[in-house]
């Protein structure tokens, strides 16, 4: 992998000379760009590029900090948090698209209300739909009309979803949701051309048209994606305020003031799974940025903190911080064996999450790279609780106490524990195939042989196991949620039950739980505390009923070549890669 990566960067610098072509590598193959389908975060890497919601945030801003993108302000929010007004900026176009015929395609009003719409089309099954679910005033009447129809009316008239005129967007709300600006912010709610989307049918994953920085230039499935500088993008110029007290953002800052977005011509992006050659591929200047694979901590950062002196040399920029992420493994509630809601589930669940060593997670298998999450709200996110205690996580003992007492026992003496009624008890842990990936399989199998139950291993690419997973023939599946904005409402929604078929994997359904969900939702952002405490409520729920057994946030280290300018990771924008810039001479330096 690594020597063809080094063949494509070696003819792409021979055919483009004076271009500015960023290249990084995605860790899991994308599914496709559309933003209705894709609910991974590689596939909404490339999306956010391309199609633009009404509002972004602050590339700088510390803590994060919403802006408006497609629209001329911040929403205007009336009756109570129901009513959200925003006028659409004139002058904004689609990328040239044979569609289009040659003419121009103004960005409007309906082209946001057309996005919205086909995430609650029966026909493509969202996993995006929990974004306007429940949300949107009588949204979910239209979608309910289309499940008997067989067919959404793309032109029934929306109660919640009006175009006052050409410019102008009107959302009304069911209820009260103050965190729904976060949802405006979210590329998956980014303008849509109807005629695009009809035209190109089910090949829209392949065929993303949008009014952002890039356009889709070439995509070889699971292997490489190529994106190019939008020639019609508008005139828009790089804007961060970043805190007067940040010194690295005000550094960053400076780096860019003045340029014209986006300042890269070309984006190629690599998919490469495995954590060496990717590695290999940033030390030999092939990649612009990566994720440090903690693999390497020893020979790149062996304090944690501090570069090696070979490294220092290197001229390396690095970025450290806690991902505002969970890793998690869910259970799915519906297994008769292992979801369900009886005491003696609850049990198993629980003595698995005894038996599993995250220490030796954490120290071993992510060598120092994480922190122990105990409710599923990373820090830096609303709701996120430094004093949640659940005591000791890791006890082997109680693990087989609780098993033994609720009847999960080895009653044939082969070594193995048999379920209440006597049928075998097999944990079928759902896997990729990578070298890291297999050193999780067997921290879990070495784990769950200590209390004695019989691990299986189902090994399958993630696309292929995703698919699985949204149809509920997973038993269980390790993820990781990178938060889409800082409140925990987004995580939490992954375990709100009627999200179950769309973000709620695995199905998790408890009345209490969602009550306490609406709750939060009507709570203003100016009583933030009020909220926090609901949250802590869900906390508590989760760890009583444990439908997920909680891992880690991660620690991780973005190491930037220094070449690169004005780029540093924003929890919430994912890679932001309109927002870099290179510089040539420094590039070409260290070419020779």
């Amino acid at each position: 992998m690594r020597i063809l990566i080094a063949i494509l960067v070696a003819l792409s610098f021979s055919a483009t000379a004076e271009q500015k072509v960023l290249r990084i590598p995605f860790l899991i193959a994308e599914t496709n760009f559309d933003p209705a389908f894709a609910s991974d975060l590689y596939s909404n890497n490339v999306i956010d590029e391309i199609l633009e919601p009404p509002l972004t945030y602050d590339m700088l801003a510390r803590p994060a900090k919403l802006k408006p993108q497609t629209v001329e302000a911040m929403p205007e929010i009336t009756e109570g948090g129901r009513i959200y007004t925003m006028r659409v900026k004139k002058g904004i176009y689609f990328s040239d698209d044979p569609v289009f015929k040659g003419k121009k395609r103004e960005l409007v009003a309906q082209d946001f209300i057309y996005a919205i719409q086909r995430l609650i089309d029966p026909k493509m099954s969202s996993p995006n739909s929990w974004m306007v679910d429940g949300k949107i005033e009588g949204l979910d009447e239209m979608r309910d009309k289309a499940k008997k129809a067989g067919k959404l009316d793309y032109d029934a008239p929306i109660s919640g979803l009006r175009a006052l005129d050409r410019h102008t967007l009107q959302i009304r709300l069911a209820k009260p949701d103050y965190n729904f600006l976060y949802i405006l912010a979210l590329g998956t709610l980014g303008a849509q051309a109807r005629e695009v989307v009809e035209h190109y049918g089910s090949e829209i994953g392949g065929h993303p048209v949008g009014t952002g920085a890039f356009v889709l230039k070439e995509w070889k499935r699971s292997s490489k994606i190529v994106l190019e500088r939008n020639p019609t993008f508008r005139e828009e110029y790089y804007d961060a305020q970043p805190a007067a007290a940040d010194v690295e953002g005000q550094k960053l800052a400076a780096e860019m003031k003045g340029k014209r977005l986006p300042c890269i011509d070309r984006v190629e992006i690599y998919i490469i799974e495995e954590s060496q050659p990717r590695w290999l591929a940033f030390l030999n200047n092939e990649l612009d940025w990566i994720n440090f694979p903690y693999e390497f901590r020893s020979t790149v950062v062996p304090d944690g903190t501090h570069l090696a002196p070979w490294a220092k040399k290197r001229g390396f920029k690095t970025f450290p911080s806690v991902e505002a992420g969970t890793t998690y493994l869910y259970y799915n509630m519906k297994d008769p064996v292992w979801g369900g809601y009886k005491p003696e589930q609850v049990a198993l669940r629980r003595a698995v999450g005894f038996a599993y060593d995250i220490d030796e997670e954490i120290n071993l298998v992510r060598n120092g790279f994480g922190v122990e999450a105990v409710t599923p709200v990373p820090p830096g996110v609303l709701g996120f609780d430094a004093n949640f205690n659940l005591g000791r996580t890791h006890d082997p003992a109680k693990a087989k106490a609780l098993l033994d007492m609720f009847g999960y026992v080895d009653r044939d003496g082969d070594g193995w524990r048999e379920t209440p009624d006597g049928k075998p008890l097999v944990f079928e842990y759902a896997t990729g195939p990578s070298q890291l990936e297999r050193l999780f399989t067997q921290l879990w199998k070495k784990n769950l042989d200590t209390i004695g139950i019989r691990m299986e291993v189902v090994v399958e690419k993630w696309p292929d196991l995703r698919k699985k997973s949204k149809l509920g023939k997973l038993q269980n599946w390790h993820l990781a949620w990178n938060g889409d904005f800082p409140d925990a409402e987004n995580f939490y929604q992954l375990l709100y039950g009627p999200n179950c078929g769309s973000s709620n994997d695995g199905c998790f359904q408890l009345p209490e739980f969602d009550r306490l969900y609406e709750k939060a939702l009507a709570i203003p952002p100016t009583n933030a505390e009020e909220r926090a405490k609901v949250y802590q409520q869900m906390a508590r729920l989760v760890a009583v009923y444990q439908p997920w057994k909680l891992n880690v946030h991660r620690k991780r280290i973005d190491f930037v070549q220094p070449w690169v300018l004005g780029w540093r990771k924003q929890q919430f924008l994912h890679e932001a890669m309109r927002y870099a810039d290179i510089d040539l001479e420094i590039r070409a330096k260290y070419m020779k």
